[in-house]
């Protein structure tokens, strides 16, 4: 099964990626799924390193050419252009402000049929703990990806597996340095002050466990997808964003 298939996404959507532990690998698969004929703009509330230019043209709110304009011009030409507000000199794209995304949707609703936001940082780690105005997640979101990396599961509470360790414990209550299990990660994941405060009410949620294929047993993995049903989360998925099949399982 196919990533789009997997989250129920037709022929438009504004889908934002939040979490930690792939996300940009999974919203660039998800893009290389996207039919050709639909047309799709990628860009960011966070950074993230620009892909390569010749396949995804790059597209500055600080250039000099109207913004509206060039990203009509791309996008008729076939290609998939990614949206931030400048690049910074360690080749990443600094994103745009939740608003800003909105405005830009909002006025031009017919200018992509996707648009693919990376609205979350975690600085590599497959799990983090949150500050007030985190994640950056856009009101025109239809689709919140939550991202979890299926290889913090087992691992310690500390800066090895976790951004943010101390802000994790807190929340939850678990002493650092102690093992994270299916319980207490979806404790995390469903914690009114965490990952999901940020999410628009209209839109769906789906969290994907990804790296699943890392494990030696995928019995947590399943615990934690079943864990994590209910209230307005009506399916998980199972997969590995870079694997040959990307989803492994849906749980609903």
């Amino acid at each position: 099964m196919k990533i789009i298939e997997a989250l129920c996404l037709s022929n438009r959507g504004v889908v934002s990626f939040v979490g930690g532990g792939g996300k940009t690998s999974l919203m660039f698969r998800l893009n290389g799924e996207i039919p050709l004929s639909r047309r799709v703009v990628i860009t960011t509330t966070t950074k993230i390193y620009m892909p390569a230019a010749d396949k995804y043209p790059a597209v500055m709110l600080s250039g000099k050419r109207p913004v509206k304009k060039t990203l009509q011009n791309i996008l008729q030409s076939g290609a998939r252009p990614v949206l931030g507000q400048r690049l910074l000199p360690d080749n990443k794209v600094k994103g745009l402000s939740a608003g800003s995304l909105d405005r830009l949707i909002n006025e031009n609703n017919c200018f992509a049929d996707f648009v693919l936001i990376e609205a979350d940082g975690s600085r590599g780690r497959s799990l983090k703990g949150y500050l007030d105005y985190e994640p950056v997640v856009p009101r025109t979101t239809t689709l919140l990806v939550v991202v979890i990396g299926a290889d913090v599961i087992g691992k310690a509470l500390d800066d090895s597996a976790v951004h943010r360790p101390e802000t994790l414990s807190r929340m939850i209550g678990l002493k650092p340095g102690a093992v994270l299990d299916a319980e207490n990660i979806a404790g995390l994941i469903i914690h009114p002050g965490g990952v999901l405060r940020s999410c628009p009410p209209g839109a769906r949620i789906v969290p994907f466990i990804n790296k699943v294929d890392c494990l030696q047993s995928r019995d947590e993995a399943y615990r934690l997808a079943k864990l994590l049903l209910g209230g307005r989360i009506r399916s998980v998925i199972l997969g590995s964003a870079t694997g040959e099949n990307p989803v492994i399982d849906v749980i609903d």
